[in-house]
């Protein structure tokens, strides 16, 4: 696992996360982001509530 800006405790129920990418579903290992992505490049987000 990568390293993070903060501490996290670890919670078994994230093991079994599966990330959803172009209509196909993924382990949570294989999500990547690509560096030219809007969101990582200016800090685009969606944000609900």
């Amino acid at each position: 696992m990568s390293r993070s800006t903060h501490q996290a405790l670890a919670d078994e129920r994230n093991t079994t996360v599966e990330i959803f990418i172009n209509g196909e579903f993924f382990p949570r290992h294989e999500a990547k982001v690509s560096v030219f992505d809007s969101g990582f490049l200016v800090g685009d987000g969606v944000w609900e509530g």
